[in-house]
């Protein structure tokens, strides 16, 4: 049996779980304090920061997908709420005073990982 057969056999409840915790993850993620990220930084290259947005922004579009693949219009929603929730990450944190930044290039990052991730479920997984 393959990989993909075996995660096709997990429940939508199992991904819509998976699905709220790493929406709180990046929420955690997002809104702690510089300092506090710091500690987490397991690359120090540039860009390194944006391709995390990629990849976090990617599996957050996946996970939804996957969890709610059994709705209507599921990828322009998950697309639309992904994209959304990025943005106001990024807003958070202008208004925050954690020592966080609004950043355009991070809203791009989470815009693209988001593409990626609901392109790569429609083309593979859906």
């Amino acid at each position: 049996m393959h990989l993909t057969d075996k995660l096709k056999m997990l429940s939508d409840k199992f991904y819509l779980r998976l699905a709220i915790s790493w929406t709180l993850i990046i929420l955690w993620l997002s809104l702690i304090s510089v300092h506090s990220v710091s500690q987490y930084s397991i690359w120090n290259f540039a860009g390194a920061d944006k391709l995390v947005h990629v990849i976090f922004y990617f599996i957050f579009s996946i996970l939804w997908s996957i969890g709610l693949k059994n709705k209507n219009s599921i990828k322009k929603f998950v697309l639309i709420f992904s994209v959304s929730f990025g943005i106001l990450m990024e807003i958070c944190q202008f208004y925050l005073s954690n020592g966080r930044s609004f950043e355009l290039y991070d809203i791009l990052a989470n815009i693209i990982g988001s593409l990626g991730g609901v392109i790569l479920f429609k083309l593979f997984i859906n």
